[in-house]
Formats: C-alpha cells, structure tokens, sequence
C-alpha cells in the first residue's frame, strides 16, 4: 500500500528519514527537512493534530542586522537507533541533536569550516559520522577546489539521551 502525505513544508525539500515507535519498533512517523532551515516532525497516524509539528534550525542571525537571520538548508536528518532522538546537518556547517518527544534542542556543534552533507548512526547508536564537503548551495562560485571533503566519527550515545522530564 502506497499513501501520499501533503507536504508541511513550503519549500524544496532536501532529505526524509523514518523514526520507530519505541516499544513497537515500527515505523511511526517521519522527519522532513527543506532548504528553507525548517524540519518537520509527521506522525503516520497521529493521536491529535498537535502530535506533528514543524522546528526552525540551521539559522544564524545576520551580525550586520537586527531581527535578520541567514537561513540554511537542512540536508540531512537522522533518528538515533536506541533513544528515538534526531540529529540534523546543514548547510550552515553545523550539526544539531534534538528530542522530538520534549522538543528540545539537546546540543549543537561548533561551525565547521564547510558544510555538512550527509550524516549517519552506526547500528548501535553510539557512533555518529558525517561528511563535509561543497553542497553548491551558493552556487559555482563559491566552489572552493583546495578544501577537501572530510569524514567525521564522533561518539555520541550519551549526547543523544533524551532529557529526563524530572
């Protein structure tokens, strides 16, 4: 069976990742990211309308502008194999991990010196890895040949915990 889902996002998107029911371990929902810096969190069969929502990330503000931010894309997304939680990539050179459940930033990364295109969990979670390289998203000329792509492993089971609503 196929089912089609309208899209909460107004703008390209650039990656979808399924997330698993903790208990069950089925396929609940997904996390839908776009060039617009936004990521929306879309349960298959929600118990309320308010279970799907959408979070703005991968945004700087503009340090020659009041009110003003440089939006970035997300172009990855990925759920955490064990807690359920989510990191996410952009083009802003940044990685951010988030709890869709309490919907909460848990951590971000430092700006890397290009951006990050593609991320990834090892089986048992405590591995993350990610790629850094060009992803043309200021066009050709922005190109920088001398700046290699890279790959990244970073522990992080730990940094992945949800928050404990104590």
């Amino acid at each position: 069976m196929v089912k089609s889902v309208d899209s909460p996002l107004k703008y390209q998107h650039r990656c979808v990742a399924i997330f698993r029911d903790k208990k069950k371990q089925s396929p609940t929902g997904f996390g839908l990211g776009s060039v617009e810096g936004r990521v929306a969190i879309h349960y298959i069969q929600p118990q309320s309308s308010k279970d799907n929502f959408t979070f703005k990330c991968h945004r700087q503000n503009n340090s020659g502008t009041m009110n003003v931010q440089d939006i970035y894309a997300v172009n990855d997304i990925k759920f955490h194999p064990v807690h359920g939680t989510l990191a996410t990539v952009g083009s802003d050179a940044t990685f951010a991990y988030w709890d869709k459940d309490a919907r909460t930033k848990l951590k971000s990364s430092e700006t890397l010196d290009q951006p990050i295109t593609k991320c990834c969990f090892n089986s048992n979670g405590q591995i993350f890895a990610y790629s850094t390289g060009y992803d043309w998203s200021k066009g050709h000329e922005y190109n920088n040949p001398a700046k290699k792509p890279q790959i990244f492993l970073k522990p992080c089971f730990e940094d992945l915990k949800p928050k404990s609503s104590n």
